[in-house]
């Protein structure tokens, strides 16, 4: 009736079809790993650019006294912002309020006074000076230097 025909490859064939099949997975693994990274500078960037929006938003809800308390050394002394310089500096008489710089033109030694100048949202960047760095303005800036650089 049916003549079933057994074909015999031998251990040789096998062998090989088995080799020929893992080196193909193999080259695929291989190559499938071989996929181009990201650039971490580019999430760096990413970030930044993030904070950087952020505090444009922010900066339209932050008063200007807040902005410079926020500084490190600055404390608010009677509602103002006055330089923390030492721990006992609170006890001396006289005005301890430190000299106000708008974009390089000395304002003078009242918060209220630059305040009334500029916009919190239009301040670009705030720099606390003291010491010899506040020596430039003189016996005016003793009590430390405030530069505030508007856009």
């Amino acid at each position: 009736m049916h003549q079933i025909y057994f074909i015999n490859f031998g251990n040789g064939y096998l062998r090989k079809m088995k080799n020929y099949i893992l080196m193909w997975f193999a080259a695929v693994f291989f190559l499938s790993s071989c996929g181009v990274s990201k650039n971490t500078s580019n999430s760096t960037k990413t970030t930044s650019s993030l904070n950087n929006e952020l505090k444009d938003k922010n900066r339209a809800n932050i008063t200007l006294i807040q902005r410079i308390t926020q500084l490190p050394g600055v404390v608010l002394y009677n509602n103002l912002p006055v330089i923390n310089k030492s721990s006992n500096s609170f006890g001396s008489v006289g005005n301890q309020e430190p000299l106000y710089v708008l974009n390089n033109q000395v304002i003078g030694n009242s918060f209220n006074s630059i305040n009334e100048l500029i916009e919190n949202y239009n301040v670009k960047k705030i720099i606390i000076l003291t010491g010899a760095d506040a020596a430039v303005y003189g016996t005016q800036g003793s009590n430390g230097v405030i530069k505030i650089t508007s856009y």
